[in-house]
């Protein structure tokens, strides 16, 4: 049943505000609608966007009472694979060009320093997705 509820939680953060600035509220259905085209995005957005549907995916077939645990791994594992993914490539740029790797704290430091600006769908995407890897991971272990 959690597996449910975070396959569908991920998905519907799609919907959801993710961030606040200046009384604008950005969400990436919004985003993706508005200012971007489908077809300009790079494979990384075309990744970002596939992770709800994926999510999605699996929220009806656990619902259906299908494996869905490999669908959960997957959906979960895209954003943080995503961000270690983009973490190296920023490293490996700035050692290639000799520049110092700044030192800007812990990724707690900068949560708490962006609270003012982060609406509900954030983090439930990104717990959801976290929850989602376990979940996936137990299923997949378990059908042994």
């Amino acid at each position: 049943m959690l597996g449910i509820l975070a396959a569908a939680l991920m998905a519907a953060s799609f919907f959801m505000p993710w961030l606040s600035f200046l009384g604008e509220e950005m969400s990436p259905v919004g985003m993706i609608g508005n200012q971007i085209s489908l077809a300009d995005l790079p494979w990384r957005g075309w990744a970002f966007v596939a992770s709800f549907a994926i999510a999605g995916l699996a929220a009806v077939k656990a619902l259906r009472r299908r494996r869905a645990g490999l669908l959960m791994l997957i959906a979960g594992a895209i954003p943080y694979g995503l961000i270690g993914e983009q973490m190296l490539g920023v490293r490996n740029q700035a050692q290639d060009l000799g520049l110092p790797l700044p030192d800007g704290g812990t990724p707690i430091d900068l949560i708490r320093s962006l609270a003012d600006f982060i609406e509900f769908g954030l983090p439930a995407y990104f717990i959801a997705a976290a929850l989602l890897i376990v979940i996936g991971l137990g299923r997949i272990l378990g059908r042994r």
